[in-house]
């Protein structure tokens, strides 16, 4: 196993984290070129509040963002037990009553959505979802059916999105399912044996046919796995990570020093960039006093870099005129090359709003809007 150099430095009080790789079998470039102060680029940005799932057009250009007065096509619905993204591609999933459901599809390229109910031909039922997924044409919910109060069975149920009726196919499993993610027309599941070892697997099918090729053991504290541009799947423990090639199912590890973690397991949703930059809400540890900061972690040089509020803002900023409370989602313009950063404010009642921060090696605060609302993910054209 190869060890690399950990790397640690403190850049104008922007906290960068090195961590070091070792490898077990078997990764992007990007433009740095600068754009022109005139581009623009138009979000539309879903916002949690009061109970309900909503969305605000806003328009952006690098020096001023602003709402877009126009409505946007993505519906108000109640906000959904579960959520999946891949790209421009939405899942939501609703659960209705113990034993019923409804799941939405949503295009934001398109602006096309597609809702279903389901569950419906299994009656009176304790059924529990926990994980969904989708691609663009099938959409896929893991759930539980406690049979006895000894006995639970647990399943895969895929729908063809393509198709105008709801049949639907089921695909059993002998452990709970916790998260899907979709990659190289391959279904991982990350599933936990509840019953006997505690221990953490991975569940691979493929989506052609609909039959598990392949399973993994992952051991203990397996915090959360999601899929990387290049199609690897990154599982993540608090001290190290594993990426899988999701074709050849080849592995590596990272391992985290000390105090260099990048707590990316506390992220609800993650952005990518062109060049593998992930940006993500972390745990912040005694690098600031907000439970979720923003974050960046370069997979390709293995370094996160902390945004604190208190590297960008003034205590007065912070405090009284944006009222942050914790960071809400975090992502990245491409187009006008600002970091995005969602935040709930402390006087509550679902507010919220957007701050846009010029990234390193020249960060800088650029602008605020407050929203009627808590931003909880952006998509930006």
């Amino acid at each position: 196993m190869k060890t690399y150099k950990i790397f640690y430095m403190l850049l104008a009080c922007w906290v960068v984290f090195g961590c070091s790789k070792s490898e077990d079998g078997g990764t992007l470039d990007g433009d740095n070129s600068p754009n022109p102060p005139e581009t623009k680029a138009d979000y539309t940005l879903l916002l949690k509040k009061e109970g309900m799932l909503t969305s605000s057009l806003l328009n952006a250009e690098a020096e001023e963002i602003t709402l877009n007065p126009s409505e946007s096509p993505f519906p108000d619905i109640t906000f959904p037990q579960l959520t999946y993204t891949d790209g421009v591609l939405m899942g939501l999933y609703q659960k209705k009553t113990p034993c019923s459901g409804r799941i939405m599809a949503y295009d934001f390229k398109e602006d096309l959505s597609q809702e279903m109910e389901v569950f419906s031909d299994l009656g009176d039922c304790n059924l529990t979802a926990n994980a969904i997924a989708r691609s663009e044409d099938t959409f896929f919910v893991a759930y539980q059916l406690e049979v006895t109060s000894k006995a639970t069975t647990y399943f895969v149920r895929l729908w063809d999105l393509n198709s105008e009726e709801s049949e639907f196919i089921d695909v059993e499993l002998d452990k709970k399912p916790v998260q899907m993610v979709i990659a190289n027309n391959r279904l991982f599941i990350l599933t936990l044996d509840e019953e006997i070892t505690d221990e953490y697997s991975l569940s691979v099918m493929d989506t052609s046919t609909n039959l598990l090729i392949h399973e993994m053991d992952l051991g203990f504290d397996v915090r959360r796995i999601f899929k990387t541009p290049e199609k690897d799947i990154i599982i993540s423990y608090d001290e190290l990570h594993t990426t899988l090639d999701s074709a050849t199912m080849s592995f590596e590890y990272t391992q985290y020093g000390e105090n260099t973690e990048p707590n990316f397991t506390a992220s609800d949703f993650d952005y990518f960039d062109k060049t593998g930059k992930m940006y993500y809400q972390m745990l912040p540890g005694s690098n600031s006093i907000y439970p979720l900061i923003p974050a960046v972690y370069d997979f390709n040089e293995n370094l996160a870099v902390l945004y604190a509020f208190e590297n960008f803002l003034t205590e007065a900023q912070r405090n009284v005129e944006f009222e942050i409370e914790s960071t809400s989602m975090v992502s990245y313009d491409e187009e006008n090359e600002l970091i995005l950063i969602g935040y709930e404010k402390s006087s509550g009642d679902s507010k919220g709003g957007l701050l846009r921060v010029k990234p390193l090696p020249n960060p800088e605060f650029i602008d605020n809007l407050d929203l009627d609302g808590i931003p909880i993910q952006i998509f930006v054209e």
